[in-house]
């Protein structure tokens, strides 16, 4: 599972793939706030 921090902040939601993740990264750049992306294993263990 992944989630993305968006400017330093982790966002609450969860992605089950690594593409997902990838989009949304794509998707907050595209909206024009986001300075930086991360994307951030979760594990479950």
């Amino acid at each position: 599972m992944w989630q993305i921090k968006v400017n330093g902040i982790l966002m609450p939601t969860i992605y089950w793939s690594l593409r997902e993740a990838m989009e949304a990264c794509q998707i907050e750049k595209a909206r024009g706030c986001a300075v930086m992306t991360d994307i951030v294993y979760v594990d479950q263990n």
